[in-house]
């Protein structure tokens, strides 16, 4: 009889320490929840502080010559500011630039230069025979990295040769923050 009451009272403390140890993980969980959805209240949510966007800028198929081997320049943040009156550039970091162009004989280039940095000139392809046609899959599209660690100063795309840009997506991270939620935190703290 001692023996089944030894075993009785072993099987019970191990139950209770599953027990316990169940409680505990779900208290950690429930917690674990508790502080994440307190650290969105307060501070916002994530994405609201650095949020990736893009912005696509048309340029209609506009024809781009250099004048005399010198390329023509395409100012990014003033072609920003005009078509999307409401972009706070000034808070908004670059990250990448995707230029759809074609050259006339495939031997245009294209570089951008953010601030004082510039990328290499990178070849705009082309034919001849389908430099005037509109249709999407004539074009090139040259894709860009930010050569600079931030983004003061102009954003530029410089043309060579003889080229027609369809247009210019920009991938920027925007640092804008939605005031509302740090009115609170100015008030409470």
């Amino acid at each position: 009889m001692k023996t089944n009451e030894i075993t009785v009272r072993a099987n019970s403390l191990s139950e209770e320490k599953d027990t316990i140890q169940k409680n505990k993980i779900t208290g950690l969980v429930v917690t674990g929840l508790l502080m994440a959805a307190l650290s969105m209240i307060v501070l916002g949510p994530v994405n609201a502080m650095a949020a990736r966007e893009r912005f696509v800028l048309n340029y209609n198929d506009s024809h781009i010559r250099g004048h005399k081997g010198e390329p023509s320049t395409l100012f990014l943040k003033k072609s920003l500011k005009q078509q999307y009156p409401h972009a706070a550039i000034s808070r908004m970091e670059l990250r990448r630039v995707v230029v759809v162009a074609k050259s006339k004989k495939g031997k245009g280039g294209a570089q951008l230069r953010v601030g004082n940095r510039a990328t290499p000139m990178y070849r705009v392809d082309g034919h001849p025979r389908s430099f005037k046609k509109s249709k999407g899959k004539t074009f090139d599209r040259i894709n860009f990295r930010n050569p600079s660690n931030d983004s003061r100063g102009p954003w530029q795309v410089n043309i060579k040769g003889n080229c027609i840009v369809r247009k210019v997506v920009l991938e920027v991270e925007n640092y804008s923050r939605p005031q509302r939620h740090f009115r609170w935190l100015s008030r409470n703290w």
